[in-house]
């Protein structure tokens, strides 16, 4: 799984606009169904971390997958 997720770390991760909200820093799997269940970004310095729908745990943004639209180059959220 290391190499599989390594693959992904440090891909822009921008918003439903296009614009860049930070890099993928790890993702989270549940254990027990082998799914992704979250997405932690390094949010960039620009933005107001406190305006964010949401949490911050250890200086990363906990994005869940599900706001995820489209994975590539770069990762794009819904929102």
């Amino acid at each position: 799984m290391s190499s599989f997720s390594s693959e992904f770390l440090k891909r822009p991760v921008v918003d439903a606009n296009g614009e860049l909200f930070g890099h993928l820093g790890d993702i989270v799997i549940d254990p027990r169904s082998g799914e992704v269940t979250e997405l932690l970004v390094e949010v960039i310095a620009e933005l107001d971390v406190t305006k964010l729908p949401w949490p911050m745990e250890d200086g990363m943004c906990c994005v869940p997958a599900q706001e995820v639209s489209q994975i590539g180059a770069r990762i794009s959220l819904r929102r």
